[in-house]
């Protein structure tokens, strides 16, 4: 399903449908607003909760610029923004722009799922914009009240139960929230990509916050530069095909939200329904930030199509 793949800017901003997250952040809008992005059909996917922060704003930016917005979330989210997509394009190829930058987990998850739905019958060129945030403090520690496959379509089912559970992990800022993860889930082995290239302070306090994995796991770390995206998931991609034959794999894409983008690409896009990925988080106990973008936007293009 994969054909191509960069890390190219674009060379234009016009696409044929653009998918961004209408949320509380003000990076909802920050690559859309600085790159005077445009679309045949905007697609605003709203969290139905955490109405504060830049929400009224973000809406206020898209609805006038003609995207609908929509629910991002829930058991039907998929089927839902499928349809709010269909008869883009008058049936050729397409072009896609997708603004992961403040959307969730289970937004982009669902957003891969709706790819995939149209890669089978277009070939669809997609472009995704990740616009890290300014560091904004310390990271508060909150106990995890979430825990599960991110989406039942990637829950993850092996033929082979009796094999030892691996873990592939991204790595992030939230203190102890890798760690409970790890302790949930009680992998033989483990795999973690440690996030590179961001502000010092991000550095710091991913150190801190990950502090003792290696003291209680197997753990083997790799580093991966976020602004190399296709280099991260073609590592990401190498490492599954060593391991999927001998563990029964659960991804979980703590970090940026450019490795959640390339876990579930790689995931998705290449058929492996025996890998799970799993979503942990603190749900309403968690910290909310209205973050700012820093500046630079990491672009990955990858270029889907049918078997």
């Amino acid at each position: 399903m994969i054909r191509d793949e960069h890390e190219r800017e674009p060379t234009k901003f016009d696409f044929d449908l653009a998918f961004v997250s209408v949320g509380f952040e003000q990076r909802c809008r920050w690559v859309t607003e600085s790159k005077h992005i445009t679309a045949q059909r905007g697609i605003g996917l709203e969290f139905g909760f955490l109405a504060e922060g830049s929400y009224s704003s973000n809406k206020a930016f898209f609805t006038a610029r003609g995207f609908k917005v929509v629910g991002g979330l829930g058991p039907d989210a998929v089927t839902n923004i499928g349809k709010e997509a269909e008869g883009v394009g008058g049936g050729g190829d397409l072009s896609v722009f997708v603004d992961i930058s403040a959307m969730s987990r289970e937004m982009i998850a669902n957003i891969v799922l709706v790819l995939r739905q149209m890669a089978k019958n277009f070939v669809v060129a997609v472009t995704v914009a990740y616009a890290p945030s300014k560091y904004s403090g310390p990271y508060a520690a909150a106990p995890i009240r979430l825990a599960s496959p991110i989406k039942p379509a990637l829950a993850g089912w092996s033929a082979f139960p009796e094999l030892p559970v691996g873990a592939l992990f991204g790595l992030g800022c939230d203190p102890g929230l890798a760690l409970g993860a790890l302790q949930f889930l009680e992998p033989n082995k483990a795999w973690v990509f440690s996030p590179k290239g961001i502000d010092p302070q991000f550095d710091k306090a991913l150190l801190s916050a990950n502090e003792h994995i290696e003291d209680i796991f197997d753990v083997t770390r790799f580093d991966y530069k976020i602004e190399n995206p296709s280099q991260a998931r073609g590592r990401i991609e190498v490492l599954l095909n060593a391991i999927d034959r001998d563990f029964r794999v659960v991804i979980v894409p703590f970090g940026p939200k450019i490795f959640a983008w390339l876990a579930l690409a790689t995931v998705v896009f290449t058929d492996r329904s025996s890998v799970g990925v799993w979503a942990f988080s603190s749900k309403e106990q968690a910290q909310l930030v209205d973050r700012a973008a820093d500046g630079p936007i990491i672009w990955h293009t990858l270029k889907l199509g049918p078997h």
